[in-house]
């Protein structure tokens, strides 16, 4: 960083404006005291330099194809503002843009005389999401898993068959937020609500048909929070 940091003639005090946070964060990256950030790709762009070469040292210092696909695009005339797609498909190779997301799902197993269901992160699915997506939620890709909504329990927040966005590094409930669960083997999607005595409502956007739930963490009954929904796709 320190390096594309002197060639672009920064000082550490311009990048930071540029980024939009303190001074004290690229002075604590350039010394190593943090070995990432949730800033690495809007540092990235701020320098002109590969997101992937900039977290990694992989690849070149600046892939002159992609990296100009990756600046921010200038509003279009009127109150349209041109944005770019942030869920990638196709089996082309990653872009520095992008990087490759485990998938929660739902699957069978044998147990005891039928077969129960289990929720099991990745089982082989991944997709492409884009790491812009991740820096401006604050998720470090690491913590970031994919997931299918099943139901229209949180519509007409969340539709049935949309993907979410998991950060599974925020498992705290912070009240009226979305968080994905895991329910006895059912991959829930729903609010949650802290209550006294270590307890917590599951509410779902569609209250009508699904009725709020009441448990206490203790319960050994109760969802497991798998991380809280930081993006969803919607569609008509």
């Amino acid at each position: 960083m320190k390096a594309a940091r002197k060639e672009a003639k920064l000082t550490q005090v311009q990048l930071a404006e540029r980024v939009g946070i303190d001074q004290s964060v690229i002075s604590s990256l350039e010394r190593g005291k943090y070995r990432g950030s949730s800033h690495t790709v809007a540092i990235a762009y701020a320098l002109g330099v590969s997101p992937r070469w900039l977290s990694s040292g992989a690849g070149e210092m600046r892939e002159t194809s992609n990296v100009s696909n990756l600046l921010p695009r200038r509003p279009a005339e009127g109150n349209a503002e041109l944005i770019d797609h942030e869920v990638i498909e196709g089996s082309e190779p990653l872009r520095p843009d992008e990087v490759m997301l485990p998938v929660f799902r739902e699957v069978e197993f044998a147990a005891g005389d039928g077969c129960a269901t289990q929720v099991i992160e990745n089982h082989g699915a991944e997709e492409r999401f884009s790491l812009p997506r991740l820096s401006r939620a604050g998720v470090q890709p690491e913590n970031a898993a994919l997931a299918i909504v099943k139901g229209d329990s949180m519509c007409p927040a969340i539709n049935d068959g949309a993907t979410i966005g998991i950060d599974k590094g925020s498992r705290s409930v912070v009240d009226g937020k979305i968080y994905a669960l895991d329910h006895d083997g059912m991959l829930r999607v729903k609010r949650l609500y802290r209550m006294p005595l270590n307890r917590v409502r599951v509410v779902s956007e569609n209250s009508e048909e699904y009725p709020e739930e009441v448990y206490s963490l203790a319960d050994p009954d109760a969802p497991k929070i798998l991380g809280r929904v930081f993006w969803w796709e919607n569609f008509d």
